[in-house]
């Protein structure tokens, strides 16, 4: 008998357990879980739209210092990350044999058209005397002249030749055709500065034998490389979906990882009109001046670039959390009384945060919060 009571009870507590968990709780409970939804009233103000891309620091301007001449560097007075200025004395070249042998030659070349230009005058002033006298024709002075002419002509053409061989430096060639033709020896000769600037670079040492860069195109060993760092550029690369909104002239505001907390000023100085695909991705580079009066940027730093597109003003703006798709279309949730409505929206501009709303929507909607709550499992 007590075995029987035991199972009933037993049975009784399984079916109060089933009908928990099957049948939905009391309304009174279900009331109490509920919670109100969450609005945001509609407003227009003024969105700061930018784009925004990581890029790498690059002096405006680097100039590659060769010599005019192939030979052993003898001596160096800079140092790397020294300021320089135009004309001042970096390096000491001593010249190679060939070259010297060739600009010898050019120099004996030149001395013995002075030779002729002298006696083509000399002819000509005795021929001018014996035309005055009576002696020879008219024809014949003037072709003494033309001789003498002729003679100034391959002289200056001879200059240029040496002046050439000389990878027009004037303190060398006014040194070679000054000195005595018979002198012998290696010329040492001083490589300037070509402009004012920050040597970032020395590529040679003392003892090293480099070649000329006036022997062929493009050609030379670069002895250091100068670079005005004053001002620098960021150079970005922008998605082809972004770069109709960019434009030379608009602000940037750029971020260093080296330098952490500081901000700098920039603009958009550049576009490239041709685009660069890598991966299926197409990208245009897009160069950035920034001051750099005080030398606090160096070359190859990391910059964060935010480029100041345009100010929409005076448009409607909601959180991008606001949007729901549904079927293809952009829809909010109005709250209308106790109801909420769903309206279709358009969305004209999109940021990582916020959309532009240009139809749907009025100035005062309240907007329904979408609830990502999780329900109970049953």
């Amino acid at each position: 008998m007590k075995r029987g009571w035991i199972v009933l009870v037993l049975a009784v507590g399984a079916i109060g357990v089933g009908v928990y968990w099957f049948f939905p709780m009391p309304l009174a409970q279900e009331s109490q879980e509920k919670e109100e939804p969450r609005v945001i009233v509609v407003e227009r103000s003024t969105l700061h739209t930018r784009v925004s891309e990581t890029g790498t620091l690059v002096p405006i301007r680097t100039l590659d210092i060769k010599s005019q001449f192939s030979g052993e560097v003898l001596e160096i007075f800079v140092r790397e990350g020294e300021q320089v200025v135009r004309d001042q004395p970096l390096m000491v070249i001593r010249q190679e044999p060939s070259q010297a042998r060739q600009v010898a030659q050019l120099r004996a070349k030149l001395e013995q058209e002075g030779f002729n230009v002298a006696q083509a005058r000399r002819n000509f002033v005795r021929m001018d005397g014996l035309h005055a006298k009576g002696f020879i024709a008219r024809q014949e002075l003037e072709s003494a002249e033309q001789e003498a002419q002729q003679a100034m002509v391959r002289r200056e053409l001879a200059e240029k030749e040496l002046l050439l061989a000389l990878g027009g430096n004037q303190e060398l060639f006014q040194r070679y055709i000054s000195q005595d033709p018979t002198e012998t020896g290696l010329e040492a000769f001083r490589v300037l500065s070509s402009s004012d600037g920050t040597i970032i670079d020395i590529g040679v040492q003392p003892g090293e034998m480099i070649t000329s860069g006036t022997a062929t195109v493009g050609g030379g060993t670069v002895l250091m490389k100068l670079a005005d760092l004053r001002r620098m550029v960021a150079q970005a690369k922008i998605n082809e979906v972004s770069i109709h909104r960019v434009r030379t002239g608009q602000p940037v505001m750029i971020r260093l990882d080296a330098i952490p907390g500081a901000e700098f000023e920039g603009v958009v100085t550049a576009i490239a009109p041709q685009g660069e695909k890598e991966e299926s991705i197409v990208t245009y580079e897009v160069t950035i001046e920034i001051d750099n009066t005080d030398l606090s940027l160096r070359p190859m730093m990391t910059a964060n670039v935010d480029i100041l597109t345009e100010d929409l003003t005076d448009v409607i703006v909601v959180p991008l959390e606001i949007l729901q798709s549904e079927q293809g279309d952009d829809v909010v949730y109005v709250q209308e009384g106790s109801d909420q409505v769903r309206r279709k929206v358009r969305v004209a501009f999109r940021t990582p945060t916020q959309a532009v709303i240009t139809q749907g929507l009025e100035e005062g909607d309240r907007l329904v919060v979408p609830s990502f709550k999780k329900t109970r499992s049953r």
